[in-house]
């Protein structure tokens, strides 16, 4: 016991002054980073928040690209396509991204600096900062699991990921992305800027003011008797709760035998910004962008029971369900759930 004591001991001490070197190496190069982070900064929110509202794309849109640059560039997931499409999208700075993070990656690269970007938390133990990576994950490992066996894979909300491109190139399997008009619009655009092919990909633009999105899908070719995916991924959390409902309903009366629904919920206490300081603050920049979080799951008591009643009364069942944060002194607040048709 006392050897292993100070065993312990030892390795502590070792990590603590390896810790403390690589810091003092990261220092001096964040230092000459500074004027181009600077720039960087403004390229980037002048993109990112004024070029999108021109063209009227939605700002959250954007985010599922974003974790994927990080992940590409802290390599804990490769991603050339993803890359290629920001370097060409008119919505976000590749060379903003580059300026502010590139003396992490250097560091990370050169002497393994570490930091919560160059991380993957472990199953259960996500928080707020390192939910997105793991959120990425899951779904990757979802569209794998499931695109094989299906003959339509359905992504509503689709926003700027580019997950259809990665898994169903070249597969037996019909695939149709929707989204807001200028959303699809600048997306394909920038896919032809990148030269990334995407012709086996069908696109609908939906006004979902005045038109039906299962109309829309079904004037495309959607066939309501085929095995299908449909991944709805962060969109719940800015739509009423009549809406989500209605929705998922609607998938559901889609469903041939075997189709599956993949879904992610956040808590209300999430949605609230309740959750933590942090996440108020964010809540509170996304509100000033106009997509304000309105739904969430109260997951305070038995948060699987209260996401399983939910999908109850949507006509749908759970099969398997990833909670975030279960492992930690809080209840979890986010979770991904794959579901069928009761």
């Amino acid at each position: 016991m006392t050897d292993n004591n100070t065993q312990k001991k030892f390795f502590g001490i070792m990590s603590f002054f390896i810790k403390l070197f690589q810091i003092i190496l990261y220092v001096p190069l964040q230092i000459i980073f500074i004027p181009f982070a600077v720039i960087g900064l403004i390229v980037g929110i002048y993109k990112g928040m004024e070029k999108s509202k021109k063209l009227g794309v939605s700002f959250s849109a954007i985010k599922a690209l974003q974790y994927r640059w990080f992940m590409h560039y802290f390599d804990t997931r490769p991603d050339t396509r993803s890359i290629a499409f920001i370097k060409n999208f008119p919505c976000e700075s590749h060379f903003g991204l580059l300026s502010i993070f590139g003396a992490l990656i250097i560091s990370q690269r050169l002497f393994g600096f570490t930091t919560r970007f160059g991380k993957i938390s472990r199953p259960g133990e996500e928080n707020f900062i390192s939910t997105a990576a793991r959120r990425v994950l899951i779904f990757d490992r979802i569209m794998e699991k499931y695109v094989d066996e299906m003959e339509q894979i359905v992504i509503p909300g689709a926003g700027f990921d580019l997950i259809a491109l990665k898994y169903t190139k070249e597969k037996n399997v019909k695939v149709f992305e929707l989204d807001q008009v200028n959303t699809l619009h600048v997306k394909t655009e920038t896919l032809q800027k990148a030269g990334i092919k995407h012709h086996w990909i069908t696109y609908i633009p939906v006004d979902h003011s005045n038109e039906s999105w299962v109309d829309k899908l079904l004037e495309a070719g959607f066939d309501k008797t085929k095995k299908t995916l449909f991944l709805w991924q962060s969109v719940s959390l800015y739509l009423d709760a009549d809406i989500v409902k209605k929705t998922l309903r609607e998938m559901a009366d889609l469903c041939a035998e075997g189709s599956i629904i993949a879904q992610d919920f956040y808590s209300k206490e999430f949605s609230s910004g309740e959750y933590s300081k942090i996440v108020k603050r964010q809540m509170k920049v996304i509100e000033k962008r106009g997509e304000p979080w309105k739904f969430g799951i109260a997951m305070s008591k038995n948060s699987k029971a209260a996401v399983e009643s939910f999908l109850i009364e949507c006509g749908l069942k759970i099969l398997e369900i990833n909670q975030f944060g279960e492992k930690l002194d809080i209840e979890p607040f986010y979770c991904i759930v794959e579901a069928e048709k009761l």
